[in-house]
């Protein structure tokens, strides 16, 4: 079984625009035309069974919006939505609450377009709620190709929000810091933080990838894409020429996400 637990994908009416927004600021060509049919169509055709659909709620005023999206593919069975939710807006907790009532699963933080660092005070009651209703929270970790630097989650802010909600589901993209490998290691690999692959075929050496999921044990590795800027079959080729096991591919490809998201396999 194959799991993708890093897709952006959007309405219809929204993904040309939000493609071409997207491609210009961080210059890469995507894979997709980012609709929900386009992207099912990648996925099956390279083997994926289900893979998480994430958007972000750039501003307070799209929150509503956004969640509306991931609340209307519940109902796709190979899909397995995340909302999201401002950590400024006033209806945040109404909105977790909402969407926890729904069955959504997670919620997708990305601090760069929100806005803020990761350990601002400011969100860790989001936060607090997300880990109280048991709902995995998905972090963009390190760079961000489309933003100059200061990033809005380094490994070491990471390291606050994972020491301050140990109880939590936390996820931390791009093995934890997109070309942040030793920080990530420093900083993240004796905490409770899972890291997903995304975008690491494209951007990291293969040998440097290997090291970071040693340091963090494949139990807490999830197979993720960032698709439509990357595509899982040379994700799957990338992994599979490093020095892991069958066992330890299966947990990184489904069986770690599994448990994660509390489903059974199929």
């Amino acid at each position: 079984m194959l799991i993708d637990f890093h897709v952006h994908t959007f309405l219809d009416k929204l993904a040309p625009g939000a493609i071409a927004s997207l491609a210009a600021r961080s210059h890469f060509t995507p894979f997709t035309d980012g609709t929900v049919a386009d992207t099912e169509r990648l996925m099956k055709e390279q083997g994926v069974d289900k893979f998480v659909a994430l958007n972000i709620a750039v501003a307070p005023r799209t929150e509503r919006h956004v969640n509306d999206f991931a609340i209307s593919l519940l109902s796709r069975p190979n899909i397995i939505p995340f909302g999201s939710v401002h950590p400024a807006s006033e209806h945040a907790l109404e909105e977790l609450a909402r969407l926890h009532a729904a069955g959504v699963r997670g919620v997708k933080f990305h601090c760069d377009y929100q806005g803020l660092y990761v350990d601002d005070p400011l969100a860790f009651p989001v936060y607090e709620r997300c880990a109280e209703y048991g709902m995995i929270m998905l972090f963009h970790g390190g760079v961000d190709y489309g933003f100059e630097p200061p990033y809005k989650t380094p490994p070491q802010r990471m390291r606050r929000v994972a020491e301050a909600f140990p109880q939590a589901k936390i996820v931390v993209a791009h093995l934890g810091g997109q070309t942040m490998a030793d920080e990530a290691i420093e900083y993240l690999a004796d905490t409770n933080v899972y890291v997903d692959t995304s975008f690491s075929s494209r951007s990291i050496p293969a040998e440097t990838a290997e090291r970071v999921i040693r340091a963090f044990g494949v139990s807490r590795v999830l197979f993720g894409t960032d698709c439509p800027w990357d595509t899982p079959a040379p994700t799957v080729r990338y992994l599979e020429g490093m020095h892991f096991t069958k066992e330890e591919l299966e947990l990184i490809y489904s069986k770690n996400a599994l448990r994660l998201l509390g489903m059974k396999g199929e």
